[in-house]
């Protein structure tokens, strides 16, 4: 779903703020501090219960007030979500006036943060990939948050028998640990081979290989976190003397991760940080693309400081990016880089100067 309209109170620098969004492109301008990060934040919050700026979500009540709230509109479910926080109290959720959790409202009003951290996509630590690919599984397969849970549950289990000696307890966690992690590894895998291809179409659409000479030799493989000839009963079976001296599962779905290189070198070798930054975003697009396309799923993408780092050139691939994109994307920049010939070609495009709307 598209937020149609978000109203925020006493959050970060603003005491009231409404604002009206587009169903399509929002570009959100203003000097730093002015609170356009603020607004997208707010956004990502309500549509999450979490904040990509602090885990202290305390710290978002404007100071000298006690609380925030903050109210989100879809014109056409007509549901309204919204996020409550009074100081050293938990979040509240409302969905159509009614409690619901942080993962009931990731899956009404699903979103995606491109932030500093996601820009660093080649360099981050494979967690950080992993995590990137499981939110969107997540949301396009019903079973997946069961499933993820119940292996990293018994992985803790089984490293806590590695660790205390337990041994004769080791055999059925295992067998069931495998099991888990065979289905898991199976669903990430669907959704990473569908992204991988949509990824490719958007860069044969950009005609990014004439454009980008590292796009030519680029590699993205997914690392399963074990060795592919065997099942993962059988890797585990013949690890099982180095899980006893490690005292940890050293092999598995929780070691799986996104290799991206080009030729045969590590992509974070040789790219830009600009060159990082258009990676990530192209690859955060593919897969909603793949949300909207395969699984009817319209999640909301979050850009923030999306100029920075990068070049002319990679700004018009940005812009260019922007036109195929059919899910709702608000993104913002120091200064106003979208001129009147963008506004024409993007046409649903709403611009907002941050520093004349009501604080």
């Amino acid at each position: 779903m598209a937020l149609s309209s978000i109203t925020l109170s006493s959050f970060r620098c603003f005491n009231s703020l409404k604002v009206d969004l587009s169903s399509g492109a929002n570009f959100f301008y203003g000097r730093n501090g002015s609170g356009k990060t603020s607004i997208l934040e707010a956004i990502y919050l309500v549509c999450s219960g979490r904040s990509f700026k602090s885990s202290n979500i305390e710290s978002a009540v404007k100071l000298g007030k006690e609380s925030f709230k903050l109210k989100a509109y879809d014109n056409d479910s007509g549901f309204i979500i919204e996020a409550y926080k009074e100081r050293s109290k938990a979040i509240q959720l409302k969905l159509n006036n009614k409690k619901i959790t942080i993962s009931e409202a990731a899956k009404t009003f699903p979103a995606t943060i491109i932030d500093n951290k996601t820009f660093s996509f080649t360099e981050a630590a494979p967690a950080f990939r992993r995590k990137i690919l499981d939110r969107a599984v997540f949301l396009s397969d019903e079973s997946y948050s069961a499933n993820w849970f119940a292996y990293f549950r018994s992985l803790k289990q089984r490293n806590k028998l590695l660790k205390e000696r337990q041994l004769s307890s080791l055999e059925p966690w295992t067998e069931k640990l495998a099991s888990l992690g065979e289905s898991l590894t199976e669903k990430r895998k669907i959704f990473f081979d569908q992204t991988k291809n949509e990824f490719g179409n958007i860069i044969n659409k950009l005609d990014l290989k004439s454009h980008k000479v590292f796009i030519s030799n680029l590699n993205v493989n997914y690392d399963q976190g074990w060795d592919s000839i065997n099942d993962l009963l059988t890797t585990f079976n013949s690890e099982k003397d180095t899980d006893i001296r490690r005292k940890v599962t050293t092999k598995g779905p929780h070691k799986a991760d996104i290799k991206i290189f080009i030729e045969n070198t590590d992509a974070k070798e040789i790219l830009s940080r600009g060159e990082q930054k258009l990676l990530a975003i192209i690859w955060l697009c593919s897969q909603h693309e793949v949300l909207r396309s395969i699984y009817n799923i319209k999640p909301t993408l979050l850009i923030d400081d999306v100029k920075s780092e990068l070049d002319i050139d990679t700004f018009n691939i940005y812009i260019s990016l922007l036109k195929l994109i059919q899910n709702q994307v608000i993104f913002s920049n120091i200064e106003d880089q979208i001129n009147s010939k963008i506004e024409a070609e993007l046409i649903n495009i709403k611009k907002f100067h941050v520093e004349q709307l009501s604080q």
